[in-house]
């Protein structure tokens, strides 16, 4: 198993830990947590911290069997399965790596006492001293799973920051992460069926609101659970991930699609048009699919799909008739 890299992330780790050794029939001693730990994750935790983190599983949420309730050790009552989908799935899903600043470590680690937050690679010295408060309202608000409203800003060539809209974005956060100097937020918003993600420090007045976030396994994109790492790599990085995606043709495309793909595609006739299976990267697949409006047709990915729509949709309004 891979090594899960940062001090906060012992939580998840003993998480793991206890979803793939232990049961009702076999509980877990500290002791024992702590040399799966070491022989797993490559972790080395004293008895304490494990303590701690224990305590910390159960705070969130996590219906965990105790040495105190059952007289023998630790163990989950429910399976991960079904812990997932009753908690913020940030919970599990967010993969920590150690941060490479010093300035901001302290801070970093206050937050991931509570909600797990994906460091990337990159240096974190960017970072205005104030955006903490605002990742402390957007973390209590993923805890409480409620949405945020906000006013999200530009900054103007003279390096003043103006409000984008007048009205306030109004949003359901998932997760943080890290990336290239920047904190940012995953989010879904009312009337978009996809993820986005916000700069914290180019967002003022957060304010919680009342209500309820919606479930990001309702995300077309999440049906597994958010996978944070998955999602900064492909939307920051735009790393060369390749999907399955199916695509109908126009026939004389036949040759477009071989030189664009090569072995990665595969197809075959359906009356006058060519259903094209394309394992390829998303980026690849938007550009031929961009450059070939009126002859193509994304099939599946659904969310793609979706994506694709709404770009369209939004190109529609930004150059009206006339």
């Amino acid at each position: 198993m891979a090594e899960t890299k940062g001090k906060k992330a012992l939580s998840l780790c003993i998480l793991r830990v206890l979803e793939q050794h232990a049961g009702k029939t076999n509980p877990l001693s500290t002791r024992h947590i702590i040399e799966y730990l070491a022989e797993d994750h490559g972790m080395i935790a004293e008895r304490k911290a494990v303590g701690r983190n224990l305590i910390l599983l159960q705070e969130m949420g996590f219906p965990l069997s105790t040495y105190q309730e059952n007289g023998k050790g630790y163990y989950l009552k429910t399976d991960a399965g079904s812990v997932q989908h009753e908690h913020n799935p940030v919970a599990l899903d967010a993969y920590l790596r150690a941060p490479r600043s010093e300035r901001t470590e302290r801070e970093i680690e206050r937050l991931q006492d509570l909600v797990p937050v994906y460091v990337s690679e990159a240096e974190t010295g960017k970072q205005p001293e104030n955006v903490f408060e605002t990742l402390d309202l957007i973390k209590d608000a993923i805890l409480k799973n409620v949405q945020i409203s906000f006013l999200y800003t530009v900054v103007q060539p003279n390096g003043r920051k103006k409000p984008q809209l007048e009205t306030p974005f109004t949003v359901s956060p998932y997760a943080l992460f890290l990336a290239e100097g920047y904190y940012y937020v995953i989010v879904s918003m009312s009337g978009y069926g996809r993820l986005l993600h916000y700069r914290c420090d180019l967002m003022e007045q957060v304010t919680p609101t009342d209500a309820p976030s919606r479930p990001a396994e309702t995300l077309i994109e999440c049906r597994d659970g958010l996978n944070v790492e998955a999602y900064v790599n492909r939307t920051i990085y735009l790393t060369d991930v390749k999907e399955q995606h199916t695509v109908l043709c126009a026939e004389h495309l036949a040759g477009a699609l071989l030189d664009a793909f090569g072995d990665a595609v595969r197809m075959r006739p359906e009356g006058e048009t060519i259903r094209a299976e394309i394992d390829a990267p998303w980026e690849t697949v938007h550009r031929f699919l961009v450059g070939n409006l009126k002859h193509t047709t994304l099939l599946a990915p659904a969310w793609r799909r979706a994506q694709i729509r709404e770009e369209l949709l939004s190109a529609l309004s930004t150059y009206p008739q006339g």
